[in-house]
């Protein structure tokens, strides 16, 4: 966890692998004693996760998240579920105690804008040798969090995707920061290739 303050605001980042059910655990323990509880989806992904049994296999995934999805279970020897167990868990705690989970990233509409305007169609031509290259590339990680940033600096290779994540990271430090003006403490759930470089960016 990193625990830092944003004005008066006592911040706790908690650091998620996406996917894997037993980083669960870590979200109950940290669960509790918070006025406020986000997480880094956009609200469309809050309510896609409370509506989750309905929906069930409807979730979007591109072949990155295929390739990531397979490269992980043949570290850990578990199957990556989506939406992120993690999240799900924050989302279900909050509900259960009659409060919402605060989106910190974008909304559909302006995530979309964004990616649009950053990641150029060269990017796209690129993703699905991408995707090959990173099922075939020799990672060095031996653990789900280790393997999930250094997956990430791997797809950082393409610059659109890259100044994608700059972007997101940059918005929701500053979802944070006005989250922290009205709120005296909050832990904030952010996937583990984010979330340093959040907390430098609130630092």
């Amino acid at each position: 966890m990193i625990e830092l303050p944003v004005g008066d605001c006592r911040v706790c980042i908690l650091p998620v692998v996406n996917g894997i059910l037993s980083e669960t655990a870590k979200v109950e323990a940290a669960y509790g004693g918070f006025e406020a509880y986000g997480v880094s989806l956009g609200i469309e992904g809050i309510q896609a996760i409370k509506n989750r049994v309905q929906l069930q296999d409807d979730f979007e995934v591109s072949e990155l998240d295929i390739a990531y999805a397979q490269r992980m279970e043949q570290l850990t020897g578990e199957q990556v579920e989506i939406p992120s167990p993690a999240m799900c868990v924050l989302v279900d705690l909050c509900s259960k105690e009659g409060k919402n989970a605060i989106a910190l990233d974008m909304n559909d509409a302006d995530f979309t804008e964004m990616y649009c305007d950053t990641v150029k169609a060269w990017d796209f031509v690129k993703e699905h040798r991408l995707a090959k290259k990173g099922m075939k590339h020799r990672f060095k990680s031996t653990d789900p969090a280790s393997f999930a940033v250094e997956w990430d600096s791997f797809i950082h290779e393409v610059k659109g995707y890259r100044q994608v994540s700059e972007k997101r990271e940059a918005y929701i430090a500053d979802q944070i920061r006005d989250v922290a003006r009205y709120k005296r403490s909050l832990l904030a759930v952010i996937e583990v290739e984010r979330a340093e470089n959040i907390a430098r960016l609130l630092r």
